[in-house]
C-alpha cells in the first residue's frame, strides 16, 4: 500500500522551549517531546526511515 502524504507524514514544531516531534501514521497522530531539537531531530528521522519517508540518509524532515 501506498502512503498518502496527508495519512503519513512526521514533523517537528518547537512549543516553549520544548522540541515536539508529530508522527502521522495512517491517520493516527502521536506526539513525543524532546528537550533538544537535536535529539528530536534524530528522533524524527528514525521515523521517517521507518515510516518509508525516506532512506536513512535522506533529506531532513518538514519543519512547521
Amino acid at each position: 500500500m501506498r502512503k498518502q502524504p496527508w495519512k503519513t507524514s512526521v514533523e517537528i514544531e518547537e512549543v516553549e522551549n520544548r522540541h515536539y516531534v508529530r508522527v502521522i501514521e495512517d491517520g493516527v497522530i502521536s506526539v513525543k517531546g524532546f528537550p533538544s531539537r537535536e535529539d528530536a531531530a534524530d528522533f524524527a528521522r528514525g521515523e521517517q526511515a521507518r515510516l518509508g519517508l525516506i532512506s536513512r540518509r535522506g533529506p531532513f524532515l518538514k519543519q512547521s
